[in-house]
């Protein structure tokens, strides 16, 4: 199926982690040219690579969502290195999980507003003004479940991934009128470093961590999102396929709200084994 993806202009922020680079090269297999945007540089990466064809590609631009005059100057080389912009990936975040009576002043939550909301409102304001017609492309807000459900200790991330979903509602109510449209993405649990790490430290493999892993247990599949799998559901519904979802934020859990949580909880008497509290008891027949 073509996703009507060649040559069209896409930014992904954050574009380093784990969820961006997975995004960027599943944009760039479908033939978009994608700028990656993030504070992290690496070995290879040119700030001045300004090379576009038509096969597509990914080009490095440094961006700090936390600093207006970075918004502005980004903006401005993007435009005028692509003349265009047609898709905006919201993905940048930071992570603090901490007790909120040990927060030192409201600091945590101020630093995960910069980054997941107002540095990205900030940066869809730029691109409509300086490029109008973007209104018209779409935008996709990279949120989390935990926006949904919660997490211990998540007083910054929680309310900042559940206001990114009524940013979207905005996005979609504003590019109507132009033809674009904005989807939220809420990913589950996914692979990344931080539990590669973890895992390293605890000694286990991927498989040990997973099944000792109460998070992972609560989801169908039993395991972690991969990385490129939220890469592609992105890039979905960046695509023309994605337009009659505008508006919606899409689940992407392994099915922790469908259930997830309850499989191991037996309710039909014919199978023999009831789970309640700390028993465990035969039923009758």
């Amino acid at each position: 199926m073509d996703l009507g993806l060649r040559g069209k202009v896409v930014i992904v922020t954050g574009g380093r982690g784990a969820i961006g680079s997975a995004a960027s090269n599943c944009f760039a297999a479908e033939g978009a040219l994608v700028v990656v945007a993030d504070k992290l540089t690496g070995a290879n990466d040119d700030g001045e690579q300004t090379k576009v064809n038509s096969s597509g590609g990914q080009y490095f631009r440094f961006l700090d969502l936390s600093d207006e005059l970075s918004i502005v100057s980004f903006v401005d080389g993007v435009l005028r290195d692509f003349q265009t912009i047609d898709i905006v990936v919201n993905n940048a975040a930071i992570f603090y999980f901490e007790p909120l009576e040990e927060w030192n002043g409201v600091r945590p939550l101020d630093d995960h507003l910069r980054v997941g909301l107002l540095g990205p409102v900030r940066l869809i304001q730029e691109v409509w003004r300086r490029s109008p017609r973007s209104k018209s492309g779409c935008i996709i807000n990279v949120s989390s479940v935990a926006g949904h459900i919660g997490e211990p200790d998540a007083f910054a991330y929680t309310p900042v991934k559940a206001a990114q979903k009524g940013f979207t509602l905005s996005c979609a109510i504003e590019m109507a009128a132009h033809g674009g449209w904005a989807i939220s993405v809420s990913p589950g649990h996914t692979w990344t470093p931080v539990h590669e790490d973890r895992a390293r430290l605890e000694g286990v493999s991927r498989n040990e961590y997973e099944r000792s892993s109460a998070n992972i247990a609560s989801t169908m599949s039993g395991r972690f999102l991969e990385p490129y799998e939220v890469g592609e559901i992105i890039v979905a519904v960046a695509s023309r396929i994605g337009k009659p979802l505008t508006g919606q934020d899409i689940r992407a859990t392994f099915g922790i709200e469908a259930g997830g949580f309850n499989l191991s909880y037996r309710t039909n008497p014919n199978s023999g084994v009831e789970v309640g509290g700390d028993e465990v008891w035969r039923l009758p027949g």
